[in-house]
Parts: C-alpha cells; structure tokens; sequence
C-alpha cells in the first residue's frame, strides 16, 4: 500500500461514509426571544408552533448538490509506505470531489404515538474529483467504483419537531458505519449527509427573532459519549417556489473526542488464529497486539446551515448545510505485503457544502 493509495482511500472512502449519520435520544431544548428583520418584503407572523408534517405512507425526494474539500498530510514509515527499505515518506492530498443526486426519505409510523419512522435513502451520483496528491495530479479514473456505487439507506425514528429519538446504534462492526455508507455507527461527525431535512424545531411557539438550542449525546466507542448542540434562530422569512417559508439559521458544534480501534483490530487478528496455535503463531499474534495502534481524533467539528422551512405545509423546502470537521489518525499494522509493521500519523481537514432541494412529496 503506497502513500498515494492509502491517501485516496483515506479521502474517497469519506464519499461513502458521509452518507450517513445517526444521533440518539437525551433532547434539551430551550428558547429565548431576540430581534431582527426579515429577508423579504413580508409581515412578520404570528408565533407559532414549528413542526415536520409527517404521515405514514409519504415519500419526500429532494435533490442534492455536494461539494467536499479534503487537505491531508501524513507520514509513513515501513514496508508499506516506502519505495526503499527504512526510507521516510512524507506526503500530503488536496483533493476536491462534487457529486449530485437524490435523497428520499420515506415515512412510516414510529414505535410511538408522534413519532415516526424515517427511510433515508441516498442515490450519489455524477461524482468527479480533482486535485493532487505528493504534487501529482489525480483523476476521476482513481475514483474506485464510487461514481457507480448502488444506492444505501439507513433509518431514524424522529418526532414531529424533528428530535431523533431512537435507541443506541448497534456497534458490533464501526467499520459499517464508517467505510461501508449508512451503517450503525453512521457518519462521522461534520460529514454527514443523510441527516433529517432540517433542524430540531423547538417546543413552545416561535417567530422571527426567536431562537431555541438542544443538545444530543451519540454513543462513541468509548466509555463517554459524543455530544452535538445546535442552536437555532428564525432570521426572517422569504419565498420560494411561491410558498412562504421561514429563514432558519442554525450553528451546530460537536465535542472534539477521540477512540481507539486497537480492541476491534485486535479481535479481528485473533479470529484468524488457529484454535491451536503453534508457538510461532501465537508469537506473531503477540507482537502484532503488542505494537497494534488505531487512534483517530475529531477536533473543531461543527456546521452552519440555512433551512428555508414552510411552516403551513409543515416541510423543508431547502436546505443548505456548511460542515468541517479536522480528523487526525494514528495508526500502525501489519503490512499487507511483508507482515512487518507499518505505521504513519495523518491529519485531514474536510470542508463540505450539500445543497437540499425538494422535488417531490406532499405539498410539494
């Protein structure tokens, strides 16, 4: 595995991650009322309560428009990494990917009254790529498969003001939600694209000037959970597509947070152990546990967005979501060719820009 390759998968493989992303119960909310002007030449309404109109059987598709900006830089050291045997190589990625498509998200009953189950399906397409990585140029031929990748789902049961109220994901395999789409653990943080179409609401009457907060915990594969808060205010109000709607402006922040994949690695080694392994097998897997290490870290992760929300309607008629998020990996295992192990510490900063616009559903 060569810089360049491991490089494009650390980046490409976000491509697939970011379509997920779930959160789970423990909501806060509170309001408190400020001033300020509307974006168009409308009265400004009357305080009302803000909710999803949302009804078994219904089917919202909006179509999406992403942009994502990865700079990286790394180093290695082993087998892997090198050309020549104790050689260093640095290396660094600037990479831009856009992509566009669908996301459907198709309504069913929850397992409470008010609640309601969401099928957010994503259908990514049109991907293309540009940028360099060690200086070199890359292009869209390096992109393995993601242009044509089969569409992925994952499912949230929310209630009517938008808060996410399922239970913990299951984290048996971090890897599902991390390289494999919409899986259990979901996206990571500041990544995430198959999210509900628009903010939590609050649960007392709003209107222009109003903002609310609420915050959620996410189980990491710690002993300490993740914490997300958003913060919302009503910012005025326009048109679009001839319905009146709310201009909703939300700031969300996610507790920097760190875990260690060694254990899952460890486990995963051991599996392919013989039930009687001889001394120079349970040598080997002693030093690979010895020196095994898979530490990521998320630091200054958080987004901005804008929701254009039809209160009448009771839908997200656009949603734009401006998200970053500062990964760091480090990392050493045994190299696919040789078995020594390799290591290399990398950071990767991601800026993104998705673009929601519905096209269909009710009141559409």
């Amino acid at each position: 595995m060569r810089f360049r390759n491991l490089a494009l998968f650390a980046v490409l493989s976000l491509v697939v991650a970011a379509c997920g992303g779930v959160s789970t119960e423990s909501t806060t909310t509170s309001t408190t009322e400020g001033s300020t002007t509307t974006t168009a030449a409308l009265e400004t309404p009357e305080e009302q309560l803000l909710a999803y109109s949302l009804a078994a059987g219904d089917s919202f598709v909006y179509e999406v428009e992403i942009t994502q900006q990865f700079d990286l830089t790394a180093e290695g050291e082993g087998a892997g990494f090198v050309e020549e045997e104790g050689e260093e190589l640095p290396g660094e990625a600037s990479v831009s990917l856009q992509a566009s498509g669908t996301f459907t998200f198709d309504i069913a009953d929850g397992p409470e009254a008010g609640t309601y189950e969401v099928t957010i399906t994503s259908d990514i397409t049109d991907v293309t790529a540009n940028g360099t990585v060690d200086g070199e140029p890359i292009d869209d031929e390096e992109i393995p498969g993601f242009a044509e990748m089969e569409p992925v789902s994952m499912t949230v049961v929310v209630d009517e003001q938008g808060n996410l109220v399922q239970d913990e994901p299951d984290l048996e395999d971090p890897f599902t939600g991390m390289f494999g789409g919409m899986g259990d653990f979901g996206a990571m943080p500041g990544t995430e694209l198959g999210q509900f179409f628009g903010p939590p609401f609050a649960d007392e009457e709003v209107t222009v000037g109003d903002s609310w907060s609420s915050s959620f915990d996410t189980p990491g594969l710690g002993e300490d959970p993740i914490t997300t808060s958003i913060n919302s205010t009503v910012t005025g109000t326009d048109t679009i597509d001839g319905f009146d709607v709310f201009v909703i402006e939300s700031d969300t922040a996610i507790d920097d947070f760190e875990f260690d994949l060694g254990q899952f690695l460890i486990g995963f080694f051991t599996g392919f152990m013989p039930e009687d392994p001889t001394d120079e097998e349970q040598a080997e897997l002693d030093a690979i546990v010895e020196n095994l290490r898979f530490l990521m870290s998320f630091k200054d992760t958080g987004s901005e967005s804008t929701t254009l929300f039809d209160a009448e309607a009771g839908l997200t008629r656009s949603f734009e979501v401006n998200a970053r998020s500062t990964i760091g990996m480090d990392v050493n295992f045994p190299d696919e060719e040789t078995g020594e192990m390799a290591g290399f510490v990398m950071d990767m900063t991601i800026d993104q820009t998705i673009v929601h616009r519905l096209v269909s559903g009710p009141a559409a």
